[in-house]
């Protein structure tokens, strides 16, 4: 029974590698981009910006210089010591300055809601004030729009990948992920993550998931709302937002410490009605969404089981797996990424540099200790020099 025991979570964990790896194959292809579509929906772009003068004007000027129109730009200076407010009114920006309330950009999103209705049949596009934007990405919304998706989300890319070797660990990690894991699940038909940013819904996918929340991680806790709703987020695999990552470690671990601590929260709410509106309605994506709620990082499951196989070599004995299955499972997951990497067109001096994630998942212990100290939302701090 003692055996039994300790080779059941050891079953699970290879399981959950399978499954990753398996799942991940789908994102080799890429598909078509959507065609051209009418483009007569208005278009509301919303930026929530907390203290954020140094960035929040180049975006501004981005998306004033773009192919398509907003109706309105909007940026919502919530609860400012510094000029935001001034900066992206001279940079050609509608302000709101929200003075009161809770922090975090699902509260800052949805007091914007409340002082500023969207019209009927209009799209919401949600950025970062630190992001830089192609001058067609208003335009390539409005054509996923009209090929009937009801919510949308860009390619999450990075304006500074070698400003430390944090900034480039996230970069490596990211690229894999937006081609193995939400390309992937764009390709099965599946919903993909919301980003937090680089994001836009139609007001029916709004009003049919109840707008945003008052989350640590808002856009976790909506895209788990749009999914029981029925509204699937659809990828645009070649359309980038690029934003900055955090340079140095304390920042980086302050930053997914929110994270763990809010993806907590949304598993609590959600987990379970997530599993059983995919057993309801014969959804494999909402039991897919489930697990992505719970499983660790891809780089730490790495880790982890790397650890194991030098375990099982060292002390060996029947309450391990033997060394190769683990060690095949730590190369499978630290060799598997480098081709789809290379399919991103990641430059190889950048590629060369994938061990770095091994950093990102020794992290992973002073993060899900400094999440348990997390009360509420943080500013992550953006130089702007990108």
């Amino acid at each position: 029974m003692a055996r039994i025991l300790a080779l059941f979570p050891q079953a699970v964990l290879l399981a959950l590698v399978g499954y990753t790896l398996f799942t991940s194959v789908a994102g080799w292809r890429t598909p078509a981009p959507a065609p051209r579509g009418d483009r007569r929906r208005r278009l509301v772009v919303v930026i929530p910006a907390h203290d954020e003068e140094a960035v929040v004007a180049s975006l501004v000027g981005d998306l004033r210089s773009g192919e398509t129109a907003p109706d309105g730009i909007w940026v919502v200076a919530d609860r400012c010591t510094d000029a935001t407010a001034a900066a992206a009114s001279a940079a050609g920006a509608s302000v709101l300055e929200r003075r009161t309330g809770g922090g975090g950009k699902g509260a800052a999103l949805a007091w914007f809601l409340e002082e500023r209705p969207l019209p009927s049949e209009s799209i919401l596009v949600v950025l970062d004030a630190d992001n830089r934007v192609p001058p067609d990405l208003l335009g390539r919304i409005s054509d996923e729009v009209d090929r009937g998706a009801a919510a949308v989300q860009a390619y999450l890319d990075v304006t500074r990948p070698d400003g430390s070797w944090v900034a480039l660990a996230s970069a490596l990690s990211y690229w894999a992920s937006n081609r193995m894991v939400q390309l992937s699940r764009h390709n099965l038909g599946w919903t993909v993550d919301l980003g937090g940013t680089g994001m836009a819904f139609t007001t029916e996918a709004l009003e049919a998931a109840g707008g945003f929340a008052d989350s640590l991680v808002e856009d976790q806790d909506l895209g788990v709302r749009l999914a029981l709703a029925g509204v699937d987020v659809a990828w645009m695999h070649d359309v980038r937002v690029r934003d900055e990552k955090p340079t140095t470690a304390t920042v980086a671990v302050r930053q997914r410490a929110r994270w763990a601590a809010g993806r907590r929260q949304v598993a609590r709410r959600h987990f379970f009605p997530l599993l059983r509106a995919g057993l309801a309605r014969r959804r494999w994506a909402h039991i897919d969404h489930a697990v992505r709620l719970i499983q660790p990082g891809r780089a730490f499951t790495a880790l982890l089981t790397a650890l194991l196989a030098i375990v099982s070599a060292v002390v060996g004995g029947d309450a391990l797996l033997g060394w190769p299955v683990w060690a095949v499972a730590a190369a499978a997951q630290f060799l598997f990424p480098i081709p789809f990497l290379l399919r991103e067109r990641v430059p190889w001096r950048w590629v060369i540099r994938y061990p770095l994630l091994a950093g990102l998942a020794i992290l992973w212990v002073p993060v899900q200790v400094a999440s348990r100290r997390v009360t509420g939302w943080r500013r992550t701090p953006h130089r702007g020099d990108a």
